[in-house]
């Protein structure tokens, strides 16, 4: 049962050993495209918008307005286990507008309406200040403007919610608009692990 493979068997292994390569390849530059190793990252800690003690001050917008890209690779992220899902939150609601027939505020913060509020659970229609919300993020609205992430910050919020670049969209500029514009020099490249 020595059989000699015919030219057939020999083309179709070629064919699909070349298929193989070639996605590995892809699957490669995708991993590499997507890691972030190499990548511009936002620093925490220097960032105005999320750096703790830093009250009082207005909102940086830089990530939202310099980006290359027409809408922003930076986007707010909401870090679910640190989240309180208040009833009104200050990254949600505008604390400082007029109350509404329900009680809560009347304006929202975020200037795109990226935020969802949904409730967890029944809410009770006799005490509806009586439940928790869950709120996430729309990717596709946010633009990383910054307000929920100063809204969020601490004493009126938990600081659950942060301002991350979504390596997917970043198209990583050697000299980044973002980085160059940032008061706070917290738009850093990530170095490569070797």
């Amino acid at each position: 049962m020595n059989e000699k493979p015919t030219r057939r068997d020999v083309l179709g292994h070629a064919v699909r050993g070349a298929a193989l390569m070639g996605m590995g390849g892809v699957a490669a530059y995708v991993s590499r495209r997507a890691g972030p190793e190499g990548a511009w990252r936002i620093d925490v800690e220097r960032c105005v918008n999320s750096r703790h003690g830093a009250v009082g001050v207005a909102v940086c917008d830089k990530c939202a307005t310099t980006c290359v890209l027409p809408l922003s690779a930076v986007r707010a992220v909401n870090d679910h286990a640190k989240c309180g899902r208040c009833y009104i939150c200050p990254a949600y609601f505008e604390i400082t507008s007029a109350i509404d027939e329900r009680g809560l505020p009347s304006q929202k913060l975020c200037p795109r309406d990226a935020i969802r509020r949904t409730p967890i659970g029944e809410v009770d229609p006799r005490d509806p200040a009586n439940n928790y919300y869950e709120y996430t993020i729309d990717e596709k609205l946010c633009n990383g403007c910054g307000k929920c992430v100063m809204g969020c910050k601490e004493p009126a919020g938990l600081s659950s919610i942060r301002l991350e670049v979504r390596y997917d969209l970043c198209v990583r500029c050697n000299r980044c608009a973002i980085a160059v514009a940032c008061p706070d020099e917290a738009y850093e490249r990530r170095p490569v692990q070797t």
